[in-house]
């Protein structure tokens, strides 16, 4: 790594030499990763709750027409 970024010197190279971690420091790298997204993560708002129920309406309904159109298709040709 380089002097501009010390802080990195911790991160292994994906394309160098790594050391094998042994399972318990596998198994504190897990629960150092699980706090870390605990930390940063937030509740989603209800505004966020109605976004996603929209898009996913819009979706369903979406696949039902196309679905719909492709029997009555199938229906008339056959």
């Amino acid at each position: 790594m380089s002097a501009k970024y010390p802080k990195y010197e911790n991160f292994g190279s994906r394309y160098g030499k790594e050391k094998k971690l042994s399972y318990y420091q596998k198994i504190v790298n897990l629960i150092n990763n699980i706090k870390r997204i605990m930390k940063t993560a937030n509740k989603p708002t209800r505004k966020d709750y109605f976004m996603v129920f929209k898009i996913v309406l819009i979706g369903m309904v979406l696949f039902g027409v196309i679905s719909f159109v492709i029997q009555l298709i199938c229906e008339t040709v056959f």
